[in-house]
C-alpha cells in the first residue's frame, strides 16, 4: 500500500478550490537574465497561510461562498510568478483599504510565507483541476473497453485473459498510483499488445483522468464510500529525482540536459495540466522513451512510493523558477516609478536605497518587502500627489533584475 497523504480528498478539494493558475513565461529577449527562484518543497504549505494570515476572510475557498473579494477559484492567471507578485502589489492600496473597513490588521509576510503563499495559488491547475473536476468512471469504463484494455484485462473471474485483474486496485489507490503502475509495466504491456495485436493506447485531454477515474471505482458500496487519499507531491523532491533517473539525460530543463527529446523548461502550457493529463503524456510516449533509453544504454526508469507524484509535480512546476528579466528595462521601470523616493547604490531620498536593504536577496523577498511597506508607501504617495504606481506583465521579473544584480 503505498504512503498515503494527510489530505483527504474532500479537504484537498475545499483548499484548492481559492487557486489561481500561472503559467510559465517565454525566455524574454536579449539581455534577458534568469532569477533566482527557488522550486516550492509542498506547495500546500501555503494554504494553511491562506487561512492564518486571514485572505479566506475575502477571498473564497469554496466557489460557492459569497466573499467580498473576487473567487480565485474562478480566475486564470496568466503570466509568470512575479507577474502575480506584482498583481498583489498593484491591488495593495484597495486591499488594505478593505481590510481597514472590515478591521483586519494587514498580514505582515516574510519572503518564506510569500513563496509558500505563491506556489499555493499557482497550483491552481495541477490541483483544482484534478479534484474540482474528477474523472467520470463511467466514461472510464468505454475507454477501457475502447482502447483495448479489456482484451488483456478483466475482473478476477476472467482468468483466460493474459493481463492481471484489476480488482485489487479499485476503491484503494489514488490516481497517481494507478498512473504509476501503468508506467511501471508500460514495456510488459508492450510486448503483450504486439503479440496480440492490439495497438498502443494513447490519450488526449482527460481521457486519462477519467480511465482513472474507472479503475479506481470500487466493486461495493462499502469500497465506493472508501477515502481516496490524493498525493500533491513535491517539485523540489522531483527535480532531485529528475537528475537521480537519469531523465536530464534526454530531456533539457531551460537549455540545460540532454537533447534526444524536448526541452520540458522551455516555457509555454503543454505541462500547464492536471496530473491525470501529465500521466496521460507521459503514458502516451512510454515506448518511445523505452526504445530511446535502450539505445543510449539507459536502465529502464520506473517510480515506487511518492516519486510518480513528485515527478509530475516537478514536470508541472518546472517553469516556476525559471523566470528571467531584462535589467535594461528594468532600470527604466525604476527611473519611471521608483526613482522619485528611492535610490539604487547611494543618494538621499525618502525611502530607503533598495539596493542595501538587508535580507532582501531574492525577488521574492524583494515584493514581500515591498507588500509590508505598501501603507507608508501609499501615505508618501498621496501626501506628494503621485498615483500608485502599477507594474505591467513581465515589469516585475524586470524591476528585480535591475535591483538584485548579483542575488
Amino acid at each position: 500500500m503505498p504512503r498515503r497523504s494527510v489530505f483527504p480528498l474532500a479537504v484537498v478539494a475545499a483548499i484548492w478550490a481559492a487557486s489561481i493558475a500561472i503559467v510559465a513565461q517565454r525566455a524574454r529577449g536579449p539581455g534577458a537574465v534568469t532569477l533566482a527562484i527557488e522550486l516550492p518543497d509542498n506547495p500546500a504549505a501555503g494554504a494553511r497561510l491562506f487561512m492564518e494570515k486571514r485572505c479566506v476572510r475575502c477571498h473564497a475557498l469554496d466557489p460557492d461562498e459569497p466573499r467580498i473579494g473576487p473567487d480565485l477559484s474562478r480566475m486564470q492567471f496568466k503570466g509568470s510568478v512575479l507577474d502575480f507578485a506584482g498583481a498583489l502589489w498593484n491591488h495593495a492600496p484597495m486591499m488594505r483599504e478593505k481590510m481597514a473597513d472590515l478591521k483586519i490588521q494587514p498580514p505582515e509576510l516574510t519572503s518564506r510565507e510569500l513563496a509558500d503563499l505563491l506556489a499555493f495559488l499557482t497550483a491552481y491547475r495541477y490541483y483544482l483541476t484534478e479534484l474540482g473536476q474528477p474523472g467520470n468512471p463511467v466514461a472510464g469504463k468505454r475507454l477501457f473497453d475502447a482502447k483495448g484494455c479489456s482484451s488483456c484485462h478483466g475482473d478476477r473471474a476472467a482468468w483466460e485473459k493474459p493481463g492481471p485483474s484489476l480488482d485489487r486496485y479499485r476503491g484503494r489507490f489514488s490516481a497517481i498510483y494507478l498512473a504509476q503502475a501503468m508506467w511501471n509495466h508500460g514495456p510488459e504491456m508492450a510486448d503483450l499488445m504486439r503479440r496480440r495485436g492490439v495497438p498502443w493506447p494513447t490519450f488526449a485531454g482527460r481521457e486519462m483522468g477519467d480511465l482513472l477515474a474507472y479503475l479506481q471505482a470500487g466493486n461495493s458500496a462499502a469500497a465506493l464510500n472508501e477515502r481516496v487519499y490524493f498525493e500533491p507531491g513535491s517539485p523540489r523532491r522531483g527535480q532531485t529525482l529528475f537528475a537521480e533517473k537519469r531523465c536530464s539525460t534526454c530531456h533539457a530543463i531551460a537549455g540545460t540536459g540532454g537533447r534526444r527529446g524536448p526541452d520540458l523548461g522551455a516555457g509555454g502550457r503543454e505541462l500547464v495540466r492536471s496530473v491525470s493529463e501529465i500521466a496521460g503524456l507521459m503514458w502516451n510516449h512510454n515506448r518511445e522513451m523505452a526504445a530511446a533509453q535502450r539505445r543510449g544504454g539507459i536502465a529502464r526508469v520506473t517510480f515506487s512510493g511518492q516519486e510518480m507524484a513528485d515527478i509530475i509535480s516537478y514536470l508541472y512546476f518546472v517553469n516556476y523558477a525559471n523566470v528571467t528579466g531584462v535589467p535594461a528595462r528594468g532600470r527604466r521601470l525604476f527611473a519611471d516609478k521608483c526613482s522619485t523616493c528611492h535610490s539604487v547604490g547611494g543618494g538621499r531620498r525618502a525611502g530607503p536605497d533598495l539596493r542595501a536593504i538587508p535580507q532582501v536577496d531574492n525577488p521574492i523577498a524583494l515584493f514581500a518587502n515591498m507588500w509590508n511597506h505598501a501603507q507608508g508607501m501609499e501615505q508618501e504617495a498621496r501626501k506628494r500627489g503621485q498615483t500608485w504606481p502599477r507594474l505591467e506583465p513581465g515589469d516585475a521579473a524586470d524591476l528585480a533584475a535591475f535591483l538584485l544584480p548579483s542575488r
